[in-house]
């Protein structure tokens, strides 16, 4: 190679026409170094830093990792995507009861929260739950339901113990290692053995999987990932002459101003590392930077999830009674545009917005819009209604099975088929927790149907049931009969008005017809009218 004219000081080169930046080492080498783009770098996890650090490589690397992040160097995609991390899927009961302990997906830390507790069943199925906050302090989240997007609720994880073999988010930089659990902490923290020799204290339970550390699928992820992290400290040990794991921040700085697609001013950069009282004397420890480099895409901006009741969609926005918004607080609100509507196995609504992801309940709902499940016949979805017990009325939704098929549940009460000793098979009502006692029963039916009776239900003095008995009918089904005295909705002049049912008849055709009374009108506005605009 052709010999090349230095600046004095080291820091240019003349290409013959111009002074260019040189690029580190290539004055004393006598030829250009490896090229090390910093730009393709990721980052994730909670950076935790002081604005004054010594000469401790770890607390100088953390620093640096913040400084990096503010400058935006470590917000951009990688190009090679990170490999995913093989868990096992958490399975979601259909219900919890009150003492359950659960796990909360807090949107403000954007993880899983551990030692949260059921506290209260509001009369939407959705549930109370104590958080841990600071200082033992607890707080009461108000409305939250069962799922896995933030600001839900799941099964609390198996108990860890010593010994255990892990996957562990190692300092919560978004990258898992192999490793075992050393010690658990009164806190419920733990003590950590890495494979690699590296040990980690205090480590919360949200950044622990267990995983089958052995299995083919979990070996090829952490193969891939670290020959991701050996690429990385190999770019790094060509700084590194001595072979001791640090480079100095001055290296690093000259890294970060000079190589690379678009290397940084070195005003920015030097503003952030003042600003973070990192010197040019202090040395950074490249290999855990590394790791923190190979951290898996930083999770998308989780949005804001709110619970609301008395829920209906108008003009494509939707309307209701939120029960903790996080700008308006508990009130009615009105939506942005809804980007998507979806619906999971319990038939609760996951509305977007562009800002906001709200939850309606199964029984959330003022008016059921177009494409809920309950608007479908083949959903096995049931509504009691007309009970003297009012927390026996509601939907109740599909839970485990009893006599062989499937029950469903609303809260505290189930309703499940079950066969006595003399072989009679009845369908119950009943307290789930008192399922083992009469005391337990409110209403019953003798019947071996493979789904609830409409009617027939009972009740007696061994019972917890209060006069009348309900009836329980198919959501879907129930648009198109209806009962005496039963509150409805009827379509008049394209509206729909709240109104009650005051007599049934049959056409000529032997379709049902129903003489209304329209709410707050006088009976000349009474009507006979089909089912078409009844709901």
């Amino acid at each position: 190679m052709a010999d090349v004219t230095y600046s004095p000081d080291g820091k240019f080169m003349w290409t013959g026409s111009e002074w260019i930046p040189a690029p580190p080492n290539a004055a004393s080498a006598g030829e250009q170094a490896p090229s090390l783009n910093m730009q393709d770098s990721v980052m994730s996890g909670d950076i935790i830093h002081n604005t004054v650090v010594n000469n401790d490589a770890t607390a100088v690397t953390s620093a640096v990792i913040e400084a990096l992040k503010q400058l935006g160097v470590l917000d951009q995609k990688s190009s090679n995507a990170a490999p995913a991390l093989p868990l096992e899927e958490v399975e979601l009961p259909a219900s919890f009861q009150v003492g359950d302990h659960v796990e909360y997906y807090s949107p403000t830390n954007a993880r899983w929260l551990d030692r949260c507790k059921v506290v209260g069943i509001n009369d939407d199925g959705t549930y109370r739950i104590d958080v841990p906050y600071q200082n033992s302090i607890m707080q009461t989240k108000h409305a939250v339901v069962i799922g896995s997007a933030p600001g839900t609720i799941r099964p609390a994880k198996p108990p860890l113990k010593s010994g255990d073999r892990v996957l562990v988010d190692w300092k919560n930089y978004g990258t898992y290692y192999p490793g075992t659990i050393s010690k658990e902490y009164e806190d419920h923290t733990f003590l950590i053995l890495f494979d690699d020799g590296d040990i980690e204290d205090k480590v919360e339970w949200s950044r622990i999987e267990l995983a089958d550390v052995d299995s083919n699928e979990v070996q090829d992820f952490l193969l891939q990932q670290s020959s991701e992290v050996e690429e990385l400290i190999k770019a790094f040990e060509v700084f590194d002459e001595g072979n001791t794991g640090v480079i100095s921040a001055q290296k690093y700085f000259e890294i970060l101003t000079q190589m690379g697609d678009s290397p940084l001013s070195e005003n920015e950069v030097m503003e952030e590392f003042n600003s973070l009282g990192i010197g040019m004397d202090a040395e950074i420890d490249y290999r855990e930077l590394a790791k923190h480099m190979v951290g898996q895409d930083e999770a998308a901006q989780v949005k804001a999830e709110v619970v609301i009741r008395d829920a209906e969609i108008r003009d494509g926005r939707l309307h209701g009674h939120a029960y903790s918004h996080p700008k308006l607080g508990e009130g009615p609100v009105k939506s942005s545009q809804i980007i998507a509507v979806t619906y999971d196995e319990r038939a609760t609504a996951h509305v977007e917005t562009q800002n906001t992801l709200y939850v309606v309940g199964p029984t959330g709902w003022k008016e059921i819009p177009e494409g809920h499940p309950f608007n479908d016949s083949s959903n096995p979805f049931f509504t009691v209604q007309g009970a003297g017990t009012a927390k026996c009325n509601g939907t109740y939704v599909p839970a485990t099975d009893f006599d062989g098929v499937l029950s469903y549940i609303n809260g505290d009460v189930l309703l499940l088929r079950w066969q006595m000793g003399n072989g009679d098979q009845w369908w119950y009502l009943a307290d789930r927790n008192s399922l083992d006692t009469k005391r337990g029963d409110y209403y019953r039916v003798k019947s071996s149907s493979d789904t609830p009776p409409r009617s027939g239900w009972v009740v007696d003095d061994q019972t917890e049931g209060i006069a009348p008995c309900p009836t329980v009918t198919n959501p879907a089904v129930q648009s198109t009969h209806f009962d005496t005295g039963q509150h409805v909705k009827v379509e008049w002049n394209g509206d729909w008005w709240d109104a009650i049912i005051r007599e049934t008849k049959s056409d000529s055709s032997h379709e049902t017809l129903y003489l209304i009374h329209y709410v707050g009108f006088d009976s000349s506005w009474d009507e006979w009218v089909d089912s078409s605009r009844v709901k």
